[in-house]
């Protein structure tokens, strides 16, 4: 459905330009060409998307017993660094139109937990199958209640929000280049932050924590979270590819689109204006009427790789004790999406899909 074949030869390619050199300078030279597609922000390249994530988190001192806004719709990678440091998620259903986190619920959220003792101290927004989230009421929200926030756009390389780069809206961006994206580098993730104390406080714990002397000298925990030169070889590779591999999975998308139009019983997830979708997973939302489990399973059937959508984070049983700002949009969204074939050679399966639906 989405997972990318090696290109073997053009990552063989890649590494003959880097022979007889130090091996580190791959990973530089793809923060270079990853930085230069987002504005020239600072950034650090990590082993995952997680791995980022965490270190944003570290960066702004999230710890014990914090408490941390995080989208209920979304995959368990979003919340799992939040636990690793101790603090504590306060989930947030979707708004209807992006399928994202609600500004709404969200400012509820903020309004309620604002004392000295329970008081927000991040938000994380994750801009969901490659649409943005509505950053322009979330960053108003987090400026009036002075919280930093992070942007998850692990699924969301090449998407926009009023020309500006997912990722480079927020206070820190993290992506993601595992196997399934549509930029992939089979791994690696990266962080992105305008704010030079935040990139160097990255930069140093994801390489252990070691201080700049010639021997070995640590005064606190730090983490192995460095970018592989081979992960990043193959992400050199590809951000040369980024703009048509992107272009290709709008394309499919809008094949989907022209193909259920005039349908009011299947949607979609739509960008506010100006801002654009990467539209990583082509995903539909099917009225129940249509019996969207019914119609994954006849896909399935006729080989046809899909996937359903996120299964709320909050509903999961190790997570359902924290507070919850909820509309039940996202519980509804799980039983009614699909995210239909949207990988190499999808182009020519829109119409057998459709004719399954």
């Amino acid at each position: 459905m989405s997972y990318n074949q090696i290109d073997v030869q053009g990552l063989h390619e890649v590494l003959l330009n880097y022979q007889h050199r130090n091996h580190e300078e791959i990973v530089f030279d793809f923060e270079k060409a990853t930085s230069s597609q987002l504005l020239n922000r600072p950034v650090v390249a990590v082993s995952s998307g997680t791995a980022a994530l965490h270190l944003a988190l570290a960066a702004l001192n999230i710890g014990a017993g914090d408490l941390v806004a995080v989208p209920t719709f979304s995959y368990v990678a979003s919340v799992n660094p939040v636990l690793y440091t101790g603090a504590k998620p306060v989930w947030i259903d979707s708004e209807e139109a992006t399928w994202n986190i609600c500004p709404e619920l969200l400012a509820k959220a903020l309004k309620k937990f604002n004392t000295k003792s329970k008081r927000i101290k991040a938000i994380i927004v994750v801009h969901n199958y490659g649409v943005p989230a509505n950053m322009k009421e979330i960053m108003a929200l987090a400026k009036r209640y002075a919280v930093p926030v992070i942007e998850d756009a692990a699924e969301a390389w090449g998407a926009s929000i009023n020309t500006r780069p997912c990722g480079s809206v927020g206070d820190i961006g993290v992506f993601s280049f595992n196997s399934n994206k549509t930029v992939t580098a089979f791994g690696g993730g990266l962080l992105t932050t305008s704010n030079s104390k935040w990139e160097k406080r990255t930069r140093f714990l994801a390489s252990q924590a070691r201080l700049p002397k010639s021997f070995y000298l640590f005064d606190e925990t730090g983490f192995n979270y460095r970018m592989s030169p081979l992960t990043a070889a193959y992400g050199l590779m590809q951000m040369k590819q980024s703009q048509h591999l992107v272009a290709q999975r709008q394309e499919i998308f809008t094949r989907y689109c022209e193909a259920f139009k005039g349908n009011p019983q299947i949607s979609w997830a739509e960008p506010l204006k100006g801002d654009v979708a990467s539209r990583w997973l082509s995903a539909f939302r099917f009225n129940t009427s249509l019996k969207p489990q019914k119609i994954a399973q006849n896909l399935e059937k006729k080989g046809f790789e899909v996937r359903r959508g996120w299964n709320p984070l909050h509903t999961m049983k190790h997570l359902s004790a924290f507070p919850m700002i909820q509309s039940n949009i996202s519980e509804q969204l799980f039983q009614e999406v699909i995210c239909l074939p949207s990988g190499s050679g999808s182009h020519q399966r829109v119409a057998s899909v459709k004719e399954l639906i």
